[in-house]
């Protein structure tokens, strides 16, 4: 029986113990603190805020461009379509600022429209310019 050929039972056990050390690494790259699953969400996360971002400012912008330079919005209702004729993905609510230093201004929030429970994106709208700016 010495002279057979094959397997140990030894050799068998190492590799048993190598294949679950490799496992335990695998599953804690994909979910540790660093790991590749909480690295994806963060990035939907960034990408989504900066399309938020993005449809303010092309709103903006678009704007500007067909009024020869100039900032004309007629009222909250005419920005709002603007912004969500920008980005089809996003849903907006505009406000006028009553009082305070932004007086006659706009107040603009925006959020993705397939999820409801997001942060919206906030900013304030030069009603004369069309400058936009972020509250502290």
């Amino acid at each position: 029986m010495k002279n057979q050929k094959g397997i140990t039972l030894i050799a068998l056990v190492i590799t048993i113990i190598v294949l679950l050390i490799l496992a335990g690494v695998t599953i804690a790259m994909l979910t540790g603190e660093n790991g590749i699953l909480n690295k994806a969400t963060t990035a939907v996360n960034n990408t989504t805020d900066a399309e938020l971002k993005e449809a303010v400012r092309l709103a903006v912008a678009t704007n500007i461009t067909n009024n020869d330079g100039s900032f004309v919005v007629t009222d909250k209702t005419a920005l709002k379509k603007e912004i969500e004729t920008a980005n089809a993905n996003v849903t907006a609510e505009v406000t006028n600022i009553e009082e305070g230093e932004n007086k006659g201004n706009y107040s603009v929030s925006v959020k993705p429209k397939n999820d409801s429970n997001r942060t919206p994106y906030t900013c304030i709208i030069d009603a004369k310019t069309g400058k936009i700016t972020e509250p502290q």
